[in-house]
């Protein structure tokens, strides 16, 4: 894959050229998660605003209805608190992402050595794999369920506040 995205111009198009390999589709999540977490790295890190669904605090000197005085008093500590759950979302999905980058996230869920061979199972040639060590290697099926609901949860935050992705 290689993609050249250049700066905004003042007063043309910008230029875009994207390329995409059969090999980069094999894995489209991870080839996916390879750009999309450090430009999410970056959002969080650069961002001037919060989307507006974190902002609405009530108070705000712009709206046209007017409100009660202790609303406005503190509109600047709400809003704050607006742009720390902001932050928590983009790290939830920052971390998700981040885990997708990685080959072997789900290493740390097999403990001890593990050896595999294959047995024809039947006769039609199909073969079965079989766990030739179980007593010193186990797999935390439980742990490795947990990570993955964690990476489903920022997975989910990023395609509901994907229309939020900018600065």
């Amino acid at each position: 894959m290689k993609i050249s995205i250049g700066k905004f111009p003042k007063n043309s198009r910008r230029k875009i050229n994207i390329q995409i390999d059969p090999y980069d589709t094999w894995n489209l999540d991870h080839t996916m998660a390879m750009i999309i977490y450090p430009a999410l790295v970056q959002l969080r890190d650069t961002k001037h605003g919060i989307p507006s669904d974190f902002a609405h605090v009530g108070g705000e000197n712009w709206q046209q209805q007017q409100s009660f005085d202790f609303y406005s008093e503190t509109v600047d500590e709400c809003f704050d608190v607006g742009v720390e759950k902001w932050n928590k979302v983009l790290d939830k999905m920052i971390w998700s992402f981040q885990q997708l980058t990685l080959d072997n996230y789900d290493d740390q869920y097999h403990h001890g050595e593990i050896k595999i061979s294959w047995t024809k199972a039947d006769p039609l040639g199909m073969s079965e794999m079989v766990d030739d060590n179980p007593n010193e290697h186990w797999y935390d099926h439980v742990g490795h369920m947990l990570h993955e609901e964690r990476i489903q949860e920022g997975l989910d935050l990023f395609g509901r506040y994907y229309r939020n992705l900018w600065d």
